[in-house]
């Protein structure tokens, strides 16, 4: 049973995942942009990564959790933690030899069209 929910969950916060793309664009390329903005703003004279801006997002999420509980704050969280992690992941994928989680392709994208419709 445990393990269906967890599916379960993954599969909506993947739905959430493709339909912010939709909505906003490349996720990787939208935090490498705010952390370059950031960084020109802080004067800072390295760019913030984006997967650190990602993970700042994460912990504006939970410290919004003290007003009260509200699942969409924890599926933005978790959708950013993942996010965050894929982004570093294809930052360093060379020394670990590992494969990021691609982009969402025509066929994701026309899926969470047609659930962004029926809801």
């Amino acid at each position: 049973m445990q393990t269906v929910k967890i599916k379960m969950q993954n599969e909506k916060l993947k739905q959430i995942r493709q339909a912010k793309h939709l909505e906003y664009g490349s996720f990787s390329e939208n935090m490498d942009s705010i952390g370059r903005a950031w960084s020109s703003l802080l004067g800072m004279k390295n760019n913030l990564p984006g997967h650190v801006v990602a993970n700042m997002y994460v912990i504006a999420k939970l410290i919004r959790t003290r007003g009260g509980y509200k699942q969409d704050t924890y599926d933005d969280a978790a959708n950013y933690l993942y996010q965050a992690e894929q982004m570093q992941r294809t930052k360093e994928w060379f020394e670990q030899d590992i494969e990021p989680d691609p982009e969402p392709d025509e066929e994701d994208l026309a899926m969470a069209r047609r659930n962004l419709k029926d809801e």
